[in-house]
Order: structure tokens, then C-alpha cells, then sequence
């Protein structure tokens, strides 16, 4: 796999080589100052993989970007993204930009060693995704390390295949409409709910695997474009007809408490080894609105979502999952796919008309 590494700090220059360059599939390496010597290469050489920073003299990351689009380059990119609420909102626009991933800088190290660990626990399992699906550690997801354990999780009863009804997508009328992405998510939500404009006819709550701050700046970015209230979610604050982001290192789920359905936030051990986790949000919703619960399952690395779309088939809820094609990576829908605990799987485009039917109360 031919990669290029775009830096203008030489010490993360060669950090980042040398994450890379211990895994042997990675086998030319060449680096770059800024984006303006990057695109040479580009359009020089046939790379596999772009590792960019954002803030860099001449030409910065996001430019970069732009650039690359323009060109119609065909390069996986990998951006490194700072930890700050600057650096959440600069990594939003990268992704919408065309980026496919991000790592977080590394912050609060006491050695370069150290810094070079993290550089390794973050970009090489994200790296390999491109390479082969199943080659990538399900542990893995976007902005998340692998340090903690995962917490121990009963396995899934499957029912066999001709238990689960395939539903009618166009005949359902939800009253929960729940969302689960990871790699790729934060542009494939965009257009899954591009099209939205208030006021919505039911709750909209999404699981995408990113960590504090950065799921602040997604909310933001999704108000902005649909004019929706959205926010990160709080504990046990009233669900109302809005668009909920399950905060960064936080599993969201509903409770019922008296005629109120509430959403409760917590941070029991990781599952799946993410925080926050798709099959807690998408179990609590099959538990509470049984038959009238909705969930789509967008592009991302892993199996998260697994359980939950199986447990929202049992309850007799809908499930459409992502295509292959339109993901960025084919890991949750796929798995999902693999256990048919689905009913349509359709491209990111007809999934937004598909949720802006459900969702706008007009089946």
C-alpha cells in the first residue's frame, strides 16, 4: 500500500512514518511539507492513502482537500485532527471536505515515545480498514483508542431468517427514528438528513462513534444545515420531536419513567469496545416502542449495531441498512446484513427519502 504523509512538523513527520512503516503492509512511504508539494505527488504517483494534517503554511489541509476533489484525485485520506473545540469544527469541515477519517493529535504525552504509541493504537487500525474490511480489528472506531477492555455482552439469539417479517419501509409510520454510523457517518448523515426542515413528527437519536467535543461540533453542524434544533443529548432530559447526538464517551439510551420517555446517558464499560455503543440505544428503543421503533444503520468499521438491529427485528421494528457501495466502510451494515436482521438495504441517498417520509409524518 503506497501512502503519503503531508506534515509540515518534521518531529510528526516522522512519528507518523514510523507508526507506519512498522506495519508491513504499508510498503512506500513518501512525505510531504504542505498541501501544495502533496498534490504534486498526487497527481505524480498512484497512492493509496493520504495522511494530512489541517493547519499548514502555504496550503492547508482543508484547501487540500478541496483541491484533491477538483482534480478528481482517488485517494483514501486520513486527517490529524487537534483536540480543541477549534480543532473538533476544522475536522467536520475536512470530513465534508472529503475526508474519510481523522486520529487525534497527541495530547498530554510525556515522551516522544509515548506520542509515537498513540500515533500507532489510532492510525494503523484505521489505515488497514482500506486495505480489507476484515483485516481491521472491530474494536476500532472513528476517534476511539483500544486501550479499555470492552464489557462482557451476552451473545445474540439469532432467530432463524424466516422468523423476521420483511417490512414494508414505504408503509411504516415510526414514532422513534434511531441512527448508528461510525467511519464515514459524519457525511453520510449529512445527506441522510440534509433534506430535513422542522418541524419533525418524531425524535431523531444518533450513535456515531466520536469522541467528546467532536460530537458537540457534528451537532452544531447538522443544525446549521437542517435548521432542526440538535444538540448532544442530556441525562434524563424529556424526549421531544428533535435531533439528539450521543455525546462523546457516552452510551445513550431510553427510559420510560411514568408516561415520559426520557434519555438517560451513562459510561458502563465499552461495548464493542466503543463508547457510545449503537446496540444500547437501538435495544432501549426496540424495549420501549416495540413495533413502532425505526433504525438505520449507515457506513462504518465493525459490528456495532449487530445486536441492537436484532433486537429491534425481534421486537417487530424496521431496519434499513446502508449499501455497500455508498459506505465508506462496509462493516456495521454489512454485519448486520450477514445475521438478516435487516428489511431494505439501500443507497445514502434513498435512505434520506426514505427518513424524510418517516420522520415528516407524511407516509
Amino acid at each position: 500500500m503506497k501512502v503519503l504523509i503531508v506534515d509540515d512538523s518534521v518531529v510528526f513527520r516522522s512519528q507518523i512514518k514510523a507508526a507506519i512503516g512498522s506495519c508491513p503492509e504499508f510498503n512506500h512511504i513518501e512525505v510531504a511539507p504542505n498541501g501544495v508539494l502533496a498534490l504534486g505527488k498526487l497527481e505524480r504517483g498512484d497512492f493509496d492513502l493520504l495522511i494530512l494534517d489541517l493547519e499548514m503554511p502555504e496550503m492547508g489541509g482543508i484547501e487540500t482537500l478541496e483541491q484533491i476533489r477538483q482534480k478528481n484525485i482517488k485517494v483514501h485520506t486520513i486527517v490529524f485532527s487537534g483536540q480543541s473545540a477549534r480543532g473538533a469544527d476544522t475536522t467536520i469541515k475536512a470530513l465534508e471536505a472529503g475526508a474519510n477519517d481523522f486520529v487525534t493529535k497527541p495530547a498530554n504525552v510525556n515522551s516522544l515515545e509515548e506520542a509515537l504509541e498513540h500515533i500507532k493504537e489510532q492510525l494503523i487500525p484505521r489505515a488497514l480498514q482500506f486495505i480489507s474490511n476484515n483485516r481491521v480489528p472491530e474494536k476500532v472506531a472513528v476517534g476511539q483508542t483500544t486501550s479499555a477492555p470492552a464489557a462482557p455482552v451476552p451473545q445474540s439469539q439469532t432467530p432463524n431468517k424466516s422468523n423476521w417479517h420483511k417490512i414494508n419501509v414505504n408503509m411504516f409510520s415510526p414514532k422513534i427514528c434511531v441512527v448508528g454510523s461510525s467511519t464515514g457517518g459524519p457525511v453520510a448523515l449529512k445527506t441522510l438528513l440534509g433534506q430535513l426542515r422542522p418541524p419533525l413528527k418524531i425524535p431523531i437519536l444518533i450513535t456515531q462513534h466520536m469522541p467528546p467535543t467532536f460530537t458537540s461540533s457534528l451537532a452544531k453542524s447538522i443544525q446549521e444545515l437542517t435548521q432542526i434544533e440538535t444538540a448532544e443529548a442530556k441525562h434524563m432530559e424529556t424526549l421531544q420531536n428533535r435531533i439528539y447526538i450521543a455525546p462523546g464517551d457516552y452510551h445513550m439510551t431510553l427510559v420510560k419513567q411514568g408516561d415520559d420517555i426520557s434519555i438517560s446517558l451513562d459510561q458502563r464499560q465499552k461495548r464493542c469496545s466503543v463508547r457510545p455503543a449503537v446496540d444500547y440505544l437501538f435495544e432501549s428503543a426496540a424495549e420501549i416502542f416495540q413495533r413502532k421503533a425505526f433504525a438505520m444503520v449507515l457506513t462504518g468499521m465493525g459490528s456495532d449495531g449487530k445486536d441492537g438491529s436484532i433486537a429491534i427485528k425481534n421486537a417487530g421494528g424496521c431496519v434499513v441498512i446502508q449499501d455497500e457501495e455508498t459506505s465508506t466502510v462496509w462493516g456495521m451494515p454489512g454485519s448486520v446484513f450477514k445475521v438478516d436482521a435487516f428489511d431494505e438495504i439501500k443507497s445514502i441517498d434513498a435512505c434520506e427519502k426514505i427518513i424524510s417520509k418517516m420522520v415528516k409524518g407524511i407516509l
